[in-house]
């Protein structure tokens, strides 16, 4: 059996003024004009299924008497389907969606602030992204293939000691002991392109946050935009600040990875 003053968050020795009150309070929180979702939707015929019965005096006095496990009278069922009662276990499942729900819509500002932060942070690495690149020479030390079940890569060391992983066929164009132009994003020094300095080949460098996953911060900014800008529904809100968070935090781990 349902417990309907669990759902409207009273105690069974609510008086008829809370329970009026907590009734429009939930029925103002989650009305389908207020709030679009399902699960909302749900909640709010729930709520009104238990003021149908608590509102009522008479109803409230049979309820009471079958939640304390007394014998009691038939109780009316509503003619609306949707009001009547549901199989067991349906009411409390009910019930964890409304508190689930309650709990997003508490956190839901913390929620906005992360989405707000990832839109900040994608803007900042579209411009690093965009403006114009840094250039260094470099010479290469070596070049080395490195075989795997799946690839093959060409390993080119620089003077600095760092690495540039390329396709064999691309690293063909460059040897031991030539020198090249390395070209960097702006601010965070993502590695973009190289260019051999003699014969003026120039290829993109794919294994980084600006190449194979330029994806990332362009979901990171879509998402980020809905979170921040969208209004409707508690739970799409919330759902898009925590996955911001997670693109974020994905983000800033490849910007540490992949930075020279």
């Amino acid at each position: 059996m349902k417990n309907y003053y669990f759902i409207l968050g009273l105690n069974i020795y609510a008086s008829e003024a809370e329970i009026k009150q907590a009734y429009r309070k939930l029925a103002l929180q989650f009305h389908p004009d207020r709030n679009a979702s399902k699960e909302a939707a749900a909640i709010f015929i729930e709520v009104n299924e238990a003021y149908e019965v608590l509102g009522d005096a008479l109803r409230k006095r049979e309820y009471d008497k079958l939640l304390l496990g007394a014998p009691a009278e038939p109780v009316i069922v509503h003619r609306d389907p949707r009001y009547r009662p549901k199989p067991p276990g349906q009411g409390q499942s009910g019930s964890r969606r409304r508190q689930a729900l309650e709990t997003m819509r508490d956190y839901l500002k913390y929620a906005i602030m992360l989405s707000r932060l990832a839109l900040l942070f994608s803007a900042v690495l579209i411009a690093d992204y965009t403006l114009p690149s840094e250039q260094t020479r470099e010479e290469i030390v070596s070049i080395r293939l490195q075989a795997s079940r799946r690839d093959q890569l060409s390993k080119l060391s620089l003077q600095d000691g760092e690495v540039i992983n390329l396709k064999p066929q691309l690293a063909e164009e460059f040897h031991q002991g030539n020198i090249i132009i390395l070209y960097s994003s702006a601010w965070f020094s993502i590695p973009l392109a190289i260019e051999n300095e003699d014969t003026k080949f120039k290829t993109r460098i794919l294994g980084s946050i600006y190449g194979n996953f330029i994806f990332l911060p362009i979901v990171l900014l879509i998402t980020s935009l809905l979170g921040t800008f969208w209004w409707k529904g508690i739970e799409f809100r919330f759902n898009l600040g925590v996955v911001n968070g997670l693109l974020m935090l994905l983000s800033f781990i490849f910007l540490r990875i992949h930075n020279f």
